[in-house]
């Protein structure tokens, strides 16, 4: 067998393997005696006709065909060995030609990256202080969800829960025919169409109204613009809500033990989720400087690989996984490959966050133990006591604990990061000669 090689773009490897000639033949005597196993002809039991009858049966092709199956796979690996090449990945493999067997592999090889000078990085950390009026909102928003519907003897107000029949045209075309409907009087509402709402505003209990609604050539939505829309609506009853008073009583209702208790739920809910928030636009934001300044070169496998993650992501919304999201693609008008294509400019920004990240992670002896990792799949079957067991036994398996471990480094090296880019943390010397963390 010979071998040559030669490195090509993206952190890849041409391959060229060219078998000799009695490779080959040992090959083509080892694919028959395997397809001679299989093949019955007439006046003998299975496996049991001459290796001469079974060839001029099946066909030279055939037996070649048989050949490449073994004879390519171990080329490849031990072309490996002698080129001194480590593959990431599985290789796209290209047949050049059968006599004598050539073939070219391009193999995906470790990424190369070098981080830009991210110690000198320096970063705010945005911060929300919540105010009472942020909490006011939400106690606003549960009096609505706790209050109750009663019978408004006046004219329809925004807010309103109403009763209607009603007739929809577009042009000629009959769009809606309801009866009894009900509906919210909400103001902007775009249901059925921008405008709606406004004009059976002020309308009262049995009165029934005609009107149209027109949308200019150059309306902001496309779908309506340029359309005359007309509508026959009759009321029939009118509704407001009935809004409970906010004591301690109301509280209670909320699952609080008072008034105070409910803000001071709230109020912390809110900081949470603001802090959290401004916590990934953050990393965003370093993440996209850390990129910017470095040289990161990586296979476009990597790449692929980072799809599927995200297509199995999205396919988990969907109750019949990836089918679910083929039917959902075809309502939007694409198939699977064509989201696949528009999904590889963010993989590929998600495959450079996380060679970027691990790379400072090394160069700073960032790393996470076992016992870190066991403390970890403790504290997640904790959260999930029903499926204690499962989580155990999947993150006891090597591949799962390993990605478990690569997850904590990179949110280990975030929180070092951080905390070097705020200058949170004086104690970390941003001039260590060696990459080593120091406290």
């Amino acid at each position: 067998m010979k071998t040559t090689s030669e490195k090509i773009e993206n952190c890849q490897i041409a391959l060229n393997v060219e078998m000799e000639g009695s490779e080959t033949e040992k090959y083509m005597g080892i694919a028959l005696e395997h397809l001679a196993r299989r093949v019955v002809l007439p006046g003998f039991r299975k496996g049991k006709a001459p290796a001469t009858l079974v060839e001029q049966h099946i066909g030279k092709q055939a037996i070649m065909q048989e050949a490449l199956e073994h004879l390519v796979p171990e080329a490849y690996e031990e072309a490996l060995k002698n080129e001194s090449i480590l593959a990431i990945d599985q290789p796209k493999i290209e047949l050049v030609q059968l006599d004598p067997i050539i073939f070219k592999a391009i193999v995906p090889t470790k990424p190369e990256v070098t981080p830009g000078n991210y110690r000198d990085i320096r970063m705010e950390l945005g911060k929300k202080e919540i105010c009472e009026d942020d909490v006011n909102q939400v106690i606003e928003q549960l009096q609505l969800q706790f209050g109750t519907l009663v019978p408004a003897e006046r004219a329809i107000r925004f807010g309103d829960i109403v009763t209607i029949d009603i007739d929809g045209k577009r042009g000629e075309e009959n769009i809606l025919s309801r009866k009894d409907a009900a509906y919210e009087v909400s103001q902007g509402s775009k249901y059925p169409v921008p405008g709606f709402a406004e004009k059976i505003e002020g309308m009262s209990k049995d009165e029934e109204k005609s009107f149209e609604i027109d949308f200019s050539d150059d309306y902001e939505i496309k779908e309506i613009a340029g359309k005359k829309y007309s509508f026959n609506v009759k009321v029939n009853e009118i509704k407001e809500k009935s809004l409970p008073e906010i004591n301690d009583d109301f509280a209670k209702n909320a699952g609080s033990e008072n008034l105070a208790d409910l803000r001071e739920k709230i109020k912390q809910g809110l900081q949470a989720r603001a802090d959290d928030s401004l916590k990934k636009e953050f990393e965003h934001k370093l993440i996209t400087a850390l990129i910017e300044q470095s040289a990161i070169d990586f296979p476009p496998v990597l790449v692929e690989r980072e799809v599927d993650h995200i297509v199995n992501e999205e396919a988990r919304n969907f109750p019949d996984g990836v089918k679910g999201l083929e039917n959902y693609l075809v309502n939007a008008k694409k198939n699977l490959e064509q989201h696949r294509e528009d999904l590889k400019p963010a993989a590929a920004d998600r495959v450079k966050a996380y060679l970027v990240t691990s790379k400072i992670a090394e160069l700073e002896g960032i790393i996470v133990n076992d016992v870190e990792v066991d403390q970890s799949i403790e504290k997640m079957a904790g959260e999930d006591p029903g499926r204690a067991d499962e989580v155990k036994a999947i993150f006891s398996q090597p591949r799962p604990r390993e990605s478990l471990r690569d997850m904590m480094v990179i949110n280990k090296a975030m929180d070092f990061l951080t905390k070097l880019v705020t200058g949170q943390d004086n104690n970390i010397n941003t001039e260590v000669p060696d990459g080593k963390i120091t406290t």
